[in-house]
């Protein structure tokens, strides 16, 4: 309990200094001149897991679970001209053994060249959220995701280099009489701190790094005019080298390619909400020397997720997720030892509540039965070996926001 407490406590101070940051960095008092329209938003959320098996977030299976997630975030925006507007977020953010850091989320400028009636387009410039899917931009703010846990599509390893983008977004939003349509181009340097991504696709920590080259992710979207309807198209491309360490790397000097595509859709029926997401990532590894043959798998994932409203104050969800890390091998079955089998796929159902007291306040309860552990990050499962097939998850969060 001491270790849980002293654990809080830590991540509080690391809000606070957050907050010190923004503010001393975007106060009127620090601007030219006082600015009217000066907003300030933020948010905090802590969540508990236990598992039957395997660890997320911590150790979830050992004692009794983990209040391994934390996500704290303060932004700031305000507009220095009519058409110019500055806006920029810090975030805190401790995912179990994974990571554990504070810094900048997105700090942009946002400069409108077009905004009437029907037609708004306009540029940003600096570190920017990608536009990938329902949930990418916002993930890691508890009251925009459908669920405590994101779906597989959103995979936990790849988190920090679709994120953002340190560069540019070009955005168009048309209003039509069928409805609103959006499009988004983000191009510049995806994020670099890439160590569960290497992990992933080496299996092991290499000396060497993996460095990112320039990318760049659109998306295209829809939503009618009641709001009942959303659909988009996400695409991106994320090129990366592996740069070998020198004298006793396995590895030559190799390059990745990712391609991913996403179809996403909701629906709304009165009380009643759902929301599918199917994901196709085509990834090519070569030229990392004998020990690592080039290779093209086609990772997959998707997911249908059913929302009931009880109330305005209390929501009920269920949803199957899968993910297949290679579509042709979705049973891992060409993996060896066998006991590594399930490590290339992992399917989810999940029952979910939330209720909300308030506008500010929001508490969720998840129940996970899962089986297989593409999910699972090495730093909270380094013995691949003892992970199981069959194992579920129990979830709690409380979060709040200003």
């Amino acid at each position: 309990m001491c270790v849980l407490l002293k654990s809080i406590k830590h991540r509080c101070w690391a809000l606070l200094v957050i907050s010190s940051q923004l503010l001393t960095g975007f106060s009127p008092a620090h601007s030219f001149e006082p600015l009217d329209d000066f907003q300030i938003h933020g948010f905090a959320s802590q969540g508990y897991f236990l598992t039957t098996a395997n660890n997320i977030y911590g150790q979830s299976s050992k004692h009794l679970g983990t209040l391994g997630l934390t996500e704290t975030g303060i932004n700031v925006s305000f507009r220095p001209l009519d058409n110019i507007r500055v806006a920029a977020q810090g975030i805190y953010r401790h995912a179990g053994d994974v990571s554990e850091e504070a810094g900048i989320d997105f700090a942009l400028i946002d400069w409108t060249i077009i905004d009437n009636y029907s037609l708004r387009m306009g540029l940003r410039l600096g570190r920017i959220k990608n536009p990938f899917g329902f949930y990418n931009e916002t993930r890691d703010v508890a009251f925009t995701r459908p669920s405590i846990t994101l779906p597989g599509i959103n995979y936990e390893r790849s988190r920090n280099l679709l994120l953002s983008t340190d560069g540019a977004q070009i955005y168009v939003d048309k209003t039509l009489d069928i409805g609103y349509f959006s499009f988004q181009l983000n191009a510049g340097e995806l994020g670099d701190d890439l160590d569960e991504l290497e992990i992933a696709i080496l299996t092991f920590d290499a000396p060497g790094h993996l460095e990112n080259m320039p990318s760049y992710i659109t998306k295209i979207g829809y939503e009618s005019i009641s709001g009942a309807t959303r659909l988009a198209f996400s695409y991106a491309n994320a090129d990366m080298e592996y740069k070998p360490s020198g004298l006793g790397d396995f590895f030559d000097n190799g390059d990745l390619d990712f391609e991913q595509f996403i179809l996403s859709a909701q629906q709304r029926f009165g009380d009643i909400t759902l929301t599918g997401e199917y994901l196709r990532q085509e990834n090519t590894f070569k030229n990392f020397g004998p020990f690592y043959p080039d290779a093209s798998p086609v990772t997959e994932s998707y997911y249908l997720q059913g929302d009931y409203y009880f109330t305005n104050r209390v929501k009920g969800y269920a949803r199957y997720d899968a993910l297949f890390l290679d579509k042709d091998n979705r049973n891992g079955r060409t993996s060896v030892p066998n006991s590594l089998r399930s490590a290339a796929f992992t399917k989810d159902y999940m029952l979910g509540l939330e209720w909300s007291p308030s506008s500010q306040w929001m508490i969720q309860a998840e129940y996970h039965r899962l089986n297989g552990t593409a999910i699972l990050s090495f730093a909270d499962n380094p013995d691949r070996l003892a992970t199981k097939k069959h194992w579920s998850l129990f979830a709690l969060q409380v979060s709040y926001r200003f």
